[in-house]
C-alpha cells in the first residue's frame, strides 16, 4: 500500500528518489517497477500531494539484490518480499566460491561427462564437505533453482546410486553425499519458507520409503513458488498424512515414490491415500517410482512440470 507524506511538499533529494531516479540506480526499467508495485506491492513508494511517487534510497541496495538473484533464476513473486537480511543469505550462496582448489579426479571419469558432477564426485571421493557444499552452492548461484535441482543435484546422486550398485563406490560415500545434499536442500528453502503467504501443502513419501531427496526438492519447488509447506518427511503412514492435510487445512498433498518403492506398490498405497482425502484435497504425485497414472491423482513427471502446473495455477 502507498503511503502519504503528513503535510506540504516533499521533493526528491538524496533519501526520495523518483521512479526514473531509482530505475538509473539499480538498472531496473520503469515499466518493471510499476509491473513489479502493481502485482506484487513491491516496491512500496511514498506519494505526494501532487500524486507523484517516490523511493526511499534504502530501497535501492534491496532492488539491486532483488535483480541480481532473479538473473540467478529466481522469481520476483519470491524475493521481492523478503526482508534484507534474507535477500543477503540468497546472495551469499549465489556467489559462493570452492574454498579449495581442484583436485585431480581419484577414479577414472567417462569422456564427455559434466565437468560440475565430475567436480562434486571428486570432493565426495574425498568426504570434503567444505568443498563439496561450496561447489553445490556454486552450482545453485550458476543455474538457479530449477537448473541446480533437475540438472546438478539430481544427476549427481544418480551417479553416486549408480557407482556404488556396480560396487565402485562404499554406502559411507552415499550417505556422506546424501547428507551433504539434504543439509543443502533444508537450508535453500528455509528463506522462501518464511516469505510464503500460499496454499498449505503436505509433503511425505510413503510408509516404508525412506528415500526423501527427491521430496526434499519438490519441497524446494513449492516455497519457491510460494506454497507454505509442512514438511514430514519419509515414512509416513497413509492415514498420518490424510489426518495431517486435514487438519491443517492443506489444499495439496505431495508424495514422491522413489526408484526402490516401485510404481505397484506404490499406486496401492497412492490409492487407500487418495481415499482418506476429501475431494477437495489434491493430491500430487512424482518422483522415479511414481506410477504413471492413478485415478484421482496428479502425476508429475519432472519438477519442471510441477512448477509449471504451481505457476499456472497462482497460489
Amino acid at each position: 500500500m502507498n503511503a502519504s507524506f503528513p503535510e506540504g511538499e516533499v521533493r526528491p533529494g538524496p533519501n526520495l528518489l523518483t521512479i526514473g531516479s531509482l530505475s538509473r540506480e539499480t538498472g531496473i526499467p520503469v515499466p518493471t517497477l510499476r509491473t513489479w508495485e502493481r502485482r506484487y506491492g513491491q516496491p512500496t513508494p511514498l506519494r505526494r500531494p501532487s500524486g507523484h511517487r517516490l523511493y526511499p534510497a534504502e530501497w535501492v541496495e534491496r532492488l539491486r539484490r532483488v535483480a541480481f538473484l532473479i538473473e540467478q533464476g529466481h522469481r520476483a513473486a519470491s524475493v521481492l518480499a523478503m526482508p534484507l537480511a534474507q535477500l543477503d543469505g540468497l546472495v551469499a550462496l549465489s556467489q559462493a566460491r570452492p574454498a579449495a582448489p581442484r583436485l585431480v579426479p581419484d577414479a577414472p571419469t567417462m569422456l564427455g561427462e559434466d565437468p560440475a558432477i565430475v567436480r562434486l564426485m571428486r570432493a565426495m571421493r574425498r568426504l570434503d564437505r567444505e568443498l563439496l557444499m561450496a561447489e553445490l552452492r556454486l552450482e545453485w548461484g550458476r543455474l538457479g533453482p530449477l537448473g541446480f535441482l533437475s540438472g546438478v543435484a539430481g544427476p549427481f546422486m544418480m551417479q553416486v546410486g549408480e557407482e556404488w550398485r556396480r560396487g565402485d563406490l562404499e554406502v559411507r560415500y552415499e550417505h556422506f553425499a546424501s547428507a551433504c545434499l539434504r543439509g543443502l536442500l533444508h537450508e535453500l528453502r528455509q528463506p522462501y519458507d518464511q516469505a510464503a503467504r500460499g496454499e498449505r501443502v503436505v509433503v511425505a513419501t510413503l510408509p516404508g520409503d525412506l528415500h526423501d531427496l527427491g521430496l526434499l526438492m519438490a519441497a524446494l519447488v513449492l516455497a519457491i513458488r510460494g506454497r507454505r509447506v509442512l514438511y514430514m518427511g519419509a515414512d509416513l503412514p497413509v492415514h498420518e498424512t490424510a489426518r495431517t492435510a486435514i487438519a491443517q487445512n492443506c489444499t495439496a498433498v505431495a508424495v514422491s515414490v522413489s526408484t526402490a518403492y516401485g510404481p505397484d506398490r506404490g499406486a496401492a498405497q497412492i490409492s487407500q491415500l487418495r481415499d482418506q482425502l476429501p475431494l477437495g484435497i489434491s493430491l500430487w504425485v512424482g518422483g522415479a517410482g511414481a506410477p504413471s497414472e492413478l485415478p484421482g491423482t496428479e502425476i508429475f513427471t519432472s519438477l519442471e512440470h510441477l512448477d509449471a502446473t504451481i505457476a499456472l495455477n497462482g497460489r
